[in-house]
C-alpha cells in the first residue's frame, strides 16, 4: 500500500545526496600548458631575412688619369694587370636546427659461433655389431660355433668301450591252452570275427519226405530225405563247414534272416472326453480363421501321424475330405489347419503315453462353427 512512497522517499534522498556529495568525487581538470610566443612585423622579418643574403660586389673601377701632352715622360712601364679581386665570401648559412633523433642503435656483436663439442672418449670400447639385440651383450662366438639358445661348452666324445655283441635269442612262447576242453561235437565253427548282416532269404517250401519202410533198428535214427532238385532255385547246402558259419551267424546277430518284432505298442483304454477336448483345444488356438474369406465356409478333414512323444509326423498330415467352397478356398483352409497343427505342438501335445495305441494315429474335422476330433 506504501510502496509508492517508500519509492519516491527513496528517489528525493537519493537526489539530494547527490547534490550535496556529488562535486566531492569530481577529478580537478588538468592544467593547461602555455608557451610565450614573440610577434614581429613585416620590415623586422625582412631584415632578418636580409642579413642573411651576401652583399653584392662593386663593378665599377675608377680609370687613372690620363697623363699631359706636353711633358715627354718615358713611356710608364706596362702596369701588371690587375689582379681580380677575389670575390667575397658569402656568410653561411644558418644551418636549420635539426630535429632531436635517437642516436641509432648499436648493431649487435655477432655472436660467437658455438664450437662442436670434442666427442668425449670412452675407455670402454665399442662392442662389435651383432645381428641380435638383447639385454646382456653376449661377446662374439668362434667362427666354428653353432648358434644357439643356451650356452654349451665343447665336449668331445670319450671313445666307448666295446661291447661285445650278445647272440641273438629266438623269441619263445609258452605252448597254447585253453580254459576247456572242447571235442568235435562242440568245436565252434571258424566263423569271421565280424561280418556284415546276411539277407534274409525267402522262407522256401520244404519238400514232404518220401514214407520209407521203418527198419527194426530204433537205435538208429531215419535218414532225412534230401530235398528234389528244383529247376529255379539252388540246391541246398550240405557241406557242414557253410553250415557251421550260417549257424554262428544266426547265433551272433540273434537268429540270422529273422527280424527284430517291433516294441509292444501300449494300447490302454480309449481316450477319455476330457482328453480328447483338451487336445481340440491346444490345437484351436493356432487355428485362425479369415471370416471374410471363402475359406470360412470350407469344413475339411485332416488325418495325421503321431509319434509317441507327443509329436506330429508333419509329412503324414493330408486332406481327408472337404466340403463347401471351391478348390482354392479348400486349399487355403487345409494350410490353416496344417500350420495350427504343427504351431502349437511344441515339444509334444500333452496326450497319455498309455494309450498310445489310441492316438497314434488322429482325425480333426477343422469346421468353422465347431472343431470335432475323432
Amino acid at each position: 500500500m506504501h510502496t509508492g512512497h517508500y519509492i519516491s522517499g527513496g528517489a528525493h534522498a537519493a537526489l539530494i545526496l547527490w547534490v550535496l556529495f556529488g562535486g566531492v568525487f569530481r577529478s580537478e581538470p588538468d592544467p593547461a600548458e602555455v608557451r610565450e610566443v614573440s610577434v614581429i612585423s613585416e620590415e623586422e622579418f625582412a631584415a632578418l631575412t636580409e642579413r642573411s643574403q651576401p652583399p653584392e660586389a662593386d663593378q665599377d673601377v675608377d680609370a687613372p688619369p690620363e697623363p699631359e701632352a706636353g711633358e715627354t715622360a718615358p713611356p710608364p712601364e706596362p702596369e701588371p694587370e690587375p689582379q681580380p679581386e677575389p670575390e667575397p665570401e658569402s656568410p653561411p648559412e644558418p644551418e636549420a636546427e635539426a630535429p632531436d633523433t635517437p642516436p641509432a642503435p648499436e648493431p649487435p656483436a655477432p655472436e660467437p659461433q658455438p664450437q662442436p663439442d670434442t666427442p668425449e672418449v670412452s675407455d670402454t670400447p665399442t662392442p662389435p655389431p651383432a645381428p641380435r639385440v638383447a639385454p646382456d651383450p653376449v661377446p662374439q662366438p668362434e667362427p666354428d660355433a653353432e648358434v644357439a639358445e643356451d650356452v654349451q661348452d665343447s665336449v668331445e666324445p670319450e671313445p666307448a668301450e666295446e661291447v661285445s655283441p650278445e647272440p641273438p635269442q629266438e623269441a619263445t612262447a609258452p605252448e597254447a591252452a585253453t580254459s576247456e576242453i572242447v571235442t568235435e561235437a562242440e568245436e565252434p565253427a571258424r566263423a569271421p570275427d565280424s561280418s556284415a548282416r546276411p539277407r534274409t532269404r525267402p522262407n522256401r517250401p520244404t519238400p514232404e519226405p518220401e514214407p520209407e519202410p521203418r527198419t527194426a533198428e530204433a537205435s538208429e535214427p531215419e535218414p532225412t530225405p534230401e530235398p528234389e532238385p528244383e529247376p529255379q532255385e539252388p540246391e541246398p547246402e550240405t557241406d557242414t563247414g557253410v553250415s557251421g558259419v550260417d549257424a554262428a551267424l544266426a547265433e551272433a546277430l540273434g537268429g540270422g534272416g529273422t527280424t527284430d518284432p517291433e516294441p509292444d505298442v501300449p494300447t490302454g483304454p480309449p481316450m477319455s472326453s476330457g482328453e480328447r477336448d483338451a487336445f481340440r483345444v491346444a490345437v484351436q488356438r493356432c487355428w485362425v480363421v479369415d471370416v471374410g474369406s471363402q475359406a470360412a465356409n470350407v469344413t475339411i478333414t485332416v488325418g495325421m501321424d503321431m509319434q509317441q512323444n507327443g509329436q506330429v509326423v508333419s509329412n503324414s498330415i493330408e486332406q481327408l475330405s472337404a466340403s463347401g467352397g471351391n478348390a482354392q478356398a479348400v486349399e487355403t483352409a487345409f494350410q490353416a489347419a496344417r500350420r495350427a497343427i504343427l504351431r502349437c505342438q511344441g515339444n509334444g501335445y500333452d496326450l497319455p503315453p498309455e494309450k498310445y495305441g489310441q492316438w497314434d494315429r488322429i482325425e480333426i474335422t477343422f469346421d468353422p462353427s465347431g472343431m470335432r476330433l475323432r
